[in-house]
């Protein structure tokens, strides 16, 4: 489901909404045929499993989403080797030239670097850092305490077929620490993290890599996935 559907707009499954509807405008009915003070109650309760359904919200559903933060996955392929695809993104301090959400990262050590979004006029930080690092397979970081959001992320490398490049794979976790949005900074930050704009973003690196410099205006590529909301880290 999308993203900002499960901050902000519908979170309930269509099925459920269908069924939670039927059913409730049956106990509803119910409820109303039995002309007493119980079957009012009764039909109060149905009412509002229809009203759930017509709304296709629930805030039960959205503190969940919340709780688990977000976890965007996606492919693209880039015409050049895997040695020259992780030479780029383990410069830390490229990530900013085609990743629009991260306003800069700065490199404090081999191992460890400062991240900064800028969202709503307010910035949030957190410090990571590398745990595992394969040059031209694959390189995972994660954040390390005491920063705004706790973020993980991963990169995996590998060859594609018929000589057509590069295929990398990004994983981005990001939660509030806690699991809940407490800053409206925050939750507008992973309502914008969308398919379109991580796709956009690859696109930029990839044409980044294969030309030299970013143009206007890319679009998203193809090969991609769509981001979902997880319990798990980037593993």
């Amino acid at each position: 489901m999308h993203i900002r559907g499960q901050l902000v707009g519908k979170n309930i499954p269509t099925s459920e909404r269908i069924a939670t509807g039927l059913v409730g405008a049956a106990i509803a009915a119910i409820g109303l045929s039995r002309r007493s003070i119980g079957g009012l109650a009764i039909a109060a309760v149905g009412t509002g499993l229809a009203a759930r359904a017509l709304a296709g919200r629930s805030m039960l559903y959205r503190m969940r989403a919340r709780r688990k933060g977000i976890q965007v996955r996606r492919t693209v392929t880039i015409q050049a080797t895997p040695d020259e695809v992780y030479e780029v993104w383990r410069d830390l301090a490229n990530l900013p030239r085609f990743m629009k959400h991260v306003k800069s990262v700065t490199v404090e050590s081999p191992t460890t670097s400062c991240w900064v979004i800028e969202e709503g006029g307010k910035q949030l930080t957190w410090r990571a850092e590398i745990v595992e690092d394969t040059p031209g397979h694959r390189l995972r970081w994660k954040s390390l305490p005491g920063g705004d959001l706790v973020h993980d992320g991963l990169i995996e490398l590998r060859e594609a077929p018929a000589d057509r490049g590069t295929i990398l794979e990004v994983k981005l976790h990001y939660f509030p620490p806690g699991g809940l949005f407490v800053a409206t900074a925050l939750h507008d930050f992973l309502r914008k993290l969308s398919q379109v704009q991580i796709g956009s973003e690859l696109a930029r690196l990839r044409q980044l890599i294969e030309t030299g410099e970013i143009a206007t205006g890319i679009p998203a590529p193809l090969d991609t996935a769509s981001p979902s909301f997880e319990t798990r880290g980037a593993r």
